[in-house]
């Protein structure tokens, strides 16, 4: 195809995709929080040229107001599509569709991710990249390809700040909306050269240039963002999760009853190998009681991992049909990673789950987790953070008896925060006895009462209850923070592959953070098979060896550090190889728009002066002088004539032009040849010229700089 030959069919196909492409980079972001990315992708990507291809239809026969309500029929249609694909909490395909749209937003940030691909979390992000596609095409169809720009980088913004902070990072989006806005750039023409024409050399020049700024910015970005640290606002932390708990029950009040009756069946295990349950979490200490965490949220059946990650995790699966048991906790092997069966809610701080339908009896279920296998050189060296977040689980209501202090500060001494601990279960493990038939509670008032100092010449007496209890309230009381966990063994084999877990087989442990390897597990009930050396420490036990050893990472003060703990550089080099990747990145990227910029300007002005017939390069003349006025500091009334500009100043070359573009655009042939079109490019580059002369030195140099013609 030779120059300056309208090339409709090619650019216009260009500008659709430039438009498309860019209408989809933040599906980009909001794809990777759901359980099936792909699909997330495919949806969002049909939208975006959907909504471009729907958009360009009608604005070609509608006004902009017009045609962007016509084409709201078209995803209304495919949120009822997919409510009957894919249904919601709402059961019908309209009812469903209607209930998403109003509560899409609500039920992302409170379900748990990764996100299952429903139309209640669908509606929003396919809703509003139609929205973006229509308004992009609005303003494309428009020339103003900047401000086409706009809608998809609203989106985007929106699509980070709603994925959160522990979404991976979005480079490709942005690697994808640089090549759109390139092509964008390179192929809209102004109004008067009507939509869609444009010379074909340009088209490839223009997909040329996008595949460099893709590649430039994806390769660019990484290092160069490496290091910095603003995060995007969880706003999963600022909504109220919809699961409810009843704090009236207290797992943990449970265990003494069941201890003393313990053959009544509770749940039904089929697995290949025999697993320990991990039940209920429970962190909040009143001083009369221990309460259970509160944030669930609903799940898809996916379940995140925990962070940080439990060495040496193995993968179990089991089915569970539970009988009897109380609240809505549904046990789970190690952590758990994906359950089936009846709609649930996670809750990542405690790593428990919930069925979202009522009580937990009844129902059946199955769940695949990691089993972590606990040494003691996981976290032999280890501190406690001093982080906020962690306090409450540091916290002890006021009226703590003395008793309870005293005999943690004797029993965990000043060593490290790890071996403090060990010692604290060793003590009750070693000088304590379980009695079945005791009075329970695991209050201030009963742990002082069960509670012995070393050395007293007598063992303490409680019931299993009051053993996690204590190992907890007495970590706090050392600085450490601590919760109770309450969980089930694997109980008695009834058949191959089938365990009948019973009352008796009820267990509380304790569990204490440390800094960069999480909540280790420590059992602290005597006659426990941790205590005998058994091979497979089971969810909840940890091998605690007898203190001493070494030392290192020794810390007065309850085990908490002065000042928290250095964090290692990562990578190669300490980062050696970051610091090269920046200063490339920078030498590249931080001239790119003092030569960007007025590269762009002076091919469009090419364009506008070159390009065309005569009469669109006389209109392209004009939109110079225009442009050359306003960076001279003389804006010209959008309500003035071509005459009245003109007549503003004196030189008679600019009336001769405003004679042409008046010839233009009111007679029936224009009125114009090729010679009078090379007159004006001459006189524009003279009349531009001295304009910019007139300005003051340093805003002559910064004449070519100005970005903003590129946005008017």
């Amino acid at each position: 195809m030779s120059p300056g030959v309208p090339a409709r069919g090619a650019a216009a196909w260009t500008l659709g995709t430039a438009l498309s492409l860019a209408v989809l980079a933040p599906g980009l972001v909001f794809a990777p929080g759901y359980t099936d990315p792909g699909m997330v992708r495919w949806l969002l990507g049909c939208v975006a040229a959907g909504s471009v291809a729907v958009a360009s239809l009608l604005a070609g026969r509608l006004p902009p107001v017009r045609a962007l309500l016509g084409g709201l029929p078209v995803p209304l249609a495919a949120l009822v599509a997919l409510a009957a694909w894919r249904p919601g909490q709402t059961p019908g395909a309209v009812a469903g569709a209607v209930d998403a749209l109003l509560h899409s937003g609500a039920r992302i940030l409170t379900t748990t991710p990764p996100v299952p691909v429903t139309v209640d979390t669908l509606a929003l992000p396919l809703t509003a990249t139609w929205l973006t596609g229509a308004a992009a095409v609005a303003a494309a169809r428009a020339a103003r390809p900047l401000l086409a720009l706009v809608p998809p980088v609203v989106l985007l913004v929106g699509a980070v700040v709603l994925a959160g902070p522990d979404a991976p990072p979005g480079y490709p989006a942005v690697a994808v909306l640089v090549a759109a806005g390139a092509l964008l750039l390179g192929t809209t023409p102004g109004p008067q050269f009507g939509y869609g024409r444009m010379d074909g050399r340009a088209v490839l020049r223009s997909l040329g240039v996008a595949a460099v700024l893709a590649v430039l910015a994806a390769f660019a970005a990484p290092p160069v963002l490496d290091g910095w640290a603003p995060t995007p606002p969880d706003l999963h932390t600022a909504v109220q999760p919809p699961a409810e708990l009843d704090q009236a029950v207290n797992p943990l009040s449970y265990l003494p009853a069941w201890a003393a009756g313990p053959a009544r069946p509770l749940l039904e295990v089929r697995a290949e190998r025999p697993v320990e349950l991990r039940w209920v979490t429970l962190a909040d200490f009143t001083g009369q009681t221990w309460l259970p965490e509160a944030g669930y949220r609903p799940t898809g059946g996916t379940v995140p991992a925990p962070d940080p990650a439990p060495p040496r995790t193995t993968s179990y699966r089991a089915d569970l049909r539970v009988h009897d048991l109380p609240g809505p906790w549904l046990p789970a092997v190690g952590h758990p990673r994906a359950v089936q069966g009846p709609p649930v809610a996670y809750d990542p701080a405690s790593g428990t789950i919930v069925t979202r339908s009522g009580q937990s009896a009844g129902r059946h279920y199955t769940v695949t987790g990691d089993v972590p296998a606990w040494r003691p050189g996981d976290a032999v060296n280890a501190v406690v953070p001093t982080d906020p977040e962690f306090e409450r689980y540091r916290e002890l209501p006021p009226g703590a008896p003395a008793r309870i202090r005293d005999v943690a500060a004797v029993v965990a001494g000043t060593d490290s925060p790890y071996r403090q601990a060990v010692r604290l279960a060793e003590h009750l493990r070693r000088d304590y006895v379980v009695d079945v038939r005791g009075r329970g509670g695991h209050g201030y008032a009963s742990l002082a009462a069960f509670l012995v100092m070393p050395g007293e010449g007598r063992r303490g007496r409680g019931t299993p209850d009051q053993f996690a209890s204590a190992f907890a309230v007495l970590a706090r009381a050392a600085g450490l923070p601590s919760r109770v966990v309450v969980g089930f063994e694997q109980g008695v084999a009834d058949g191959p592959g089938r365990y009948q877990v019973r009352t008796g087989d009820a267990v509380a442990w304790g569990e204490v953070y440390f800094d960069r390897v999480g909540w280790v597990p420590f059992d602290v009930v005597p006659g426990s098979r941790t205590s005998t050396r058994s091979a497979a420490a089971p969810q909840g036990s940890v091998p605690s060896p007898r203190p001493g050893g070494n030392g290192a990472g020794q810390q007065p003060g309850g085990g908490r550090p002065a000042t928290p703990a250095a964090t290692p550089l990562s990578g190669p080099g300490a980062g050696g190889g970051s610091g090269a990747w920046l200063l490339v990145a920078g030498a590249l990227v931080v001239p790119a728009p003092f030569v960007v910029v007025p590269l762009l300007r002076r091919r469009r002005t090419r364009r506008r002066l070159y390009r065309g017939t005569p009469a669109e390069r006389i209109i392209g003349a004009w939109a110079e002088v225009l442009d050359g006025l306003r960076l001279a500091g003389r804006p010209v009334p959008a309500a003035c004539t071509v005459r009245e500009v003109a007549a503003l100043d004196p030189d008679a070359g600019l009336r001769e032009l405003a004679t042409r573009v008046n010839m233009v655009g009111f007679w029936p042939a224009g009125g114009v040849d090729p010679a009078e079109a090379v007159a004006a490019a001459d006189f524009v580059a003279g009349y531009t010229r001295a304009l910019r002369r007139s300005r003051p030195p340093l805003r002559r140099l910064l004449w070519w700089l100005d970005p903003r013609p590129l946005l008017w």
